[in-house]
């Protein structure tokens, strides 16, 4: 009885602690609700907490930092009316919508996105700032970007951009060209680290000659650009920035592609130093290409042609703290050769048809960045391109089809910016100096040229008030191929209309000047006869006007940030270079060439994006246009821009699957346009129009755990669908320029990323 009354008593003193206690957290829970809080968690993707993150009220005069849970909490706001903003170095800040307190206590889920490294841009204005705050539209190509594409090139990575177009238009050789809003290639100037290192002649193959491992992001300014740039810049140009280094790092990738069955393979390799000062960096590079021929059809020629490059090089910076300079020194070596047709372990004169290109790129740059004073800036620097070029180009056992280009290049700039108030004022002088010398003896074609340009451009950047910037500036070139100096203008606007919105207007002036090499000279030669251009006495410069307007929206709500840019333009062409037969010889034709009439291209480009906390990314772009010329051109009579489509676009959606992989597909759509077919496989030149073609690209990715090290696995197929140009000419008499489709029929590959 007395242990059953002892153990009754104790039983009951438990549960009464136990009420008690119960009474007590009610009752915390009573006070807390009587004393209301506002709370919430900071994370970077649904899941990671970011810690330390400024958590701000203004209205409230409230703030606190985020935990190790990325939780933040204000107790006691009994009343009020504000908006909660989160600030973290290198995320997006987040502003949410107003609330007050009185109609219930708020909680936030946020999540921040990163802020790239990219945002940074030096293109639009030659100066480095954020590109959301250049006056001048700028489209982006992040690393990430080209890494998510694989592109083991320049011409991979500059696909899937709105506006923008990079085309196959050789079926023998493989050149490919860029095409911004419609024009061809020419049109646009190609620089490395701001510099023109890429001439007429290195332009043929240099888009699939730079490979991606020295590639750290492409700036691509669309629309006349010469007030900066000087020639050639008149449908855009398209800045290639190399990498620097911030931290020791190095990464190898290996990457087998199975392409309709044929073997090809990359070998990349990039390494960054950094010394424990900071002040010394160091980064290099190395690429290995090897592909197999491949023929699409079945006619015993190939479509894509052997292909053997290798490339390397380095970039070492040095900061010199004392004097506040920073000093650039780089070189890049690139080695190239490529072969397409029949018979390809033969001599090329024993074979029907072949396309045989050997090239050697040796490039040397330095610079030198200087801060005299907070306000004062300048910069010095120059480069020297080193290219040789060895070439077949023939049918039917041509023996005279061999030809030998070398190409030297110089380039120096200098620029001086000057803060004063609210006025950015940049001053600049530049000078390049191209040679050229072609040989192509059996058709009694030898060029011996060298050409000069020098311009002097002055532009002032205002920001007479906040969210507000007007750009104005000029230049003046000397071309030794023209008469007269050439003056380009330009002037540009960019207006914050609210938070999320801005709006930029501008015009912009370019000009081309004429030049006698030109990659059209191996289309007829491959055809057995030889072609000489030559420049009218008095050529006139090709003049460009573009006009763009835009709108950008950008907004983040709670998880999702959502993007959206509409742009309008159009560029006007006068004094266009076109061709008149002038004499013939035994085995070559000789064409001058003359200013023709001119031309337009006007349209609408639309771009939107949407990215997540779950990790989904998903893009678009689509641009619709018109190109015409003012009068017919003589051949077919036609005022369409031949290759040019009046419209395209592409669609991409990238999202991780758990436990399997992180998936991106994406589609590249190209419409109708109108290509010339000369006779040859046919019997009569006409001019066709095309069917629109999509092609559809899949990849997979999945990074594995390993202690210090990235390890990555990636499979995927470009061309799923095998998506390919159904009436390509065949044999030896073929149309070798008579090509549209996809650059490549369908294509498996696998690689593997390891970064340590």
């Amino acid at each position: 009885m007395r242990r059953t009354a002892i153990t009754l008593s104790l039983l009951a003193l438990s549960l009464g602690l136990s009420f008690g206690q119960a009474r007590v957290r009610e009752r915390a829970r009573e006070g807390q609700e009587a004393s209301p809080t506002i709370q919430g968690r900071v994370t970077m993707d649904g899941r990671i907490p970011i810690v330390g993150a400024d958590i701000i009220v203004p209205e409230l005069g409230l703030s606190a930092k985020t935990g190790a849970d990325g939780r933040f909490a204000f107790p006691g706001v009994v009343s009020g009316e504000g908006h909660l903003e989160v600030h973290a170095a290198g995320y997006l800040t987040y502003i949410s919508d107003a609330f007050d307190v009185a109609k219930g206590v708020p909680s936030f889920i946020v999540t921040l996105f990163r802020i790239p490294s990219e945002e940074v841009v030096v293109s639009a204005t030659r100066t480095p700032k954020l590109s959301a705050e250049t006056p001048v539209k700028i489209e982006v190509i992040t690393e990430t970007s080209i890494e998510n594409k694989d592109a083991a090139n320049l011409a991979a990575a500059l696909s899937l951009t709105t506006g923008v177009r990079v085309e196959n238009n050789c079926q023998n050789c493989n050149f490919t060209q860029v095409r911004i809003n419609g024009m061809e290639g020419k049109y646009a100037q190609v620089l490395i680290d701001s510099s023109p290192v890429m001439s007429a002649m290195t332009g043929v193959y240099g888009l699939e000659q730079i490979p991606a491992e020295m590639v750290d992001r492409v700036e691509i300014v669309k629309g006349a650009g010469s007030a900066l740039y000087g020639g050639n810049a008149v449908a855009g140009v398209i800045n290639v920035i190399t990498k620097e280094p911030q931290a020791n790092t190095v990464d190898m990738k290996i990457r087998q592609e199975a392409i309709d069955g044929r073997a090809a393979t990359n070998l990349g390799f990039h390494s960054g130093f950094v010394s424990q000062d900071l002040n010394t960096r160091a980064f290099l590079f190395a690429d290995h290409q090897r592909r197999l021929d491949v023929d699409i059809d079945g006619d015993g020629i190939s479509e894509l042609g052997r292909l053997n490059s290798s490339s390397f090089g380095a970039n070492v910076y040095r900061d010199f703290e004392g004097v506040g300079g920073k000093l650039k020194l780089g070189f890049f070596r690139i080695h190239e050769e490529r072969r397409g047709g029949d018979r390809l372990s033969a001599p090329p004169h024993e074979a029907g048809i072949t396309e045989w290109a050997k090239s050697d790129q040796l490039c040397f740059d330095s610079s030198w960045n200087h801060s005299l004073s907070a306000r004062t800036h300048y910069t010095v620097g120059f480069s020297y391109l080193d290219a040789k070029r060895e070439t077949y180009y023939g049918s039917h056992q041509d023996p005279n089809a061999y030809g030998s280009t070398k190409n030297p290049l110089f380039h120096f700039s200098s620029q001086v910016n000057h803060q004063a108030g609210a006025h950015l004022l940049s001053s600049g002088v530049q000078y390049k100096r191209d040679r050229l010398q072609d040989e192509a003896l059996g058709y009694g074609r030898v060029i011996d040229q060298t050409y000069g340009e020098g311009g002097w451009f002055v532009q002032d950047e205002w920001r007479p008030w906040s969210g507000t910037t007007v750009l104005g500036g000029f230049r003046l070139d000397k071309h030794s191929a023209l008469s007269r100096v050439v003056f380009n203008p330009r002037a540009s606007l960019l207006a914050s209309l609210t938070r999320d919105l801005s709006i930029r207007v501008s015009v912009s002036t370019g000009y081309r000047a004429p030049q006698v090499f030109d990659e059209d000279l191996h289309i007829t030669q491959v055809g057995g006869e030889g072609l000489v251009i030559v420049n009218s006495p008095d050529l006139r410069e090709e003049r460009a006007l573009s006009l763009f307007t835009g709108l950008d929206f950008g907004r983040q709500w709670d998880d999702r940030l959502i993007q959206l840019s509409v742009e309008g333009f159009r560029t006007r062409l006068t004094d266009t270079f076109v061709f008149q037969e002038t004499a013939a010889g035994d085995n070559s034709r000789v064409l001058e060439r003359i200013n023709g009439s001119g031309a337009f291209v006007t349209g609408l480009s639309l771009t939107a994006g949407v990215m997540t906390g779950s990790g989904l990314n998903a893009s678009t772009g689509w641009t619709i246009q018109r190109s015409r010329l003012d009068a017919p051109e003589p051949k077919f009579g036609s005022r369409h821009f031949f290759r040019t489509p009046d419209f395209y676009g592409y669609v991409r959606v990238g999202c991780p699957v758990p436990w399997i992989a992180d998936v991106e597909i994406s589609l590249d759509y190209t419409g109708p346009m109108h290509v010339p077919h000369y006779a040859g496989y046919i019997a009569t030149d006409r001019l066709e129009r095309t069917r629109g073609l999509a092609v559809t690209n899949l990849r997979l990715k999945r990074s594995l755990p390993v202690a210090g090290e990235h390890f990555a696995l990636i499979v995927g197929a470009f061309n799923v669908f095998n998506t390919i140009q159904l009436d390509l000419d065949k044999g030896i008499d073929r149309d070798s320029g008579y090509v549209y489709g996809p650059s490549r029929p369908r294509t498996f590959y696998t690689a593997l990323d390891i970064g340590f």
